[in-house]
């Protein structure tokens, strides 16, 4: 059975433009999705912004991760004291 963070890492191939919404620690490699993504994502038809599933579908494989101005979570620095 496949983990819920392999089925997000093949939604995100299915739908690159996502993964601006996405942060990874450049120390641990941690991926999460950016805790300041915003509740609901839109997408532009052509007929008008709609509300998409994707926001939601990321909060569901992802956790939140937060990572500072060079790309590091805070658990790595708090580890390293950075």
């Amino acid at each position: 059975m496949r983990d819920r963070c392999s089925e997000g890492f093949d939604y995100l191939k299915k739908y690159p433009k996502l993964k601006k919404w996405m942060n990874t620690c450049v120390c641990c490699g941690s991926t999460g999705y950016d805790p300041d993504m915003p509740e609901e994502l839109t997408r532009n038809f052509g007929q008008g912004e709609f509300i998409t599933m994707a926001a939601q579908n990321i909060r569901k494989y992802f956790a939140p991760l937060r990572v500072n101005e060079v790309g590091i979570c805070e658990t790595c620095q708090r580890f390293y004291r950075l």
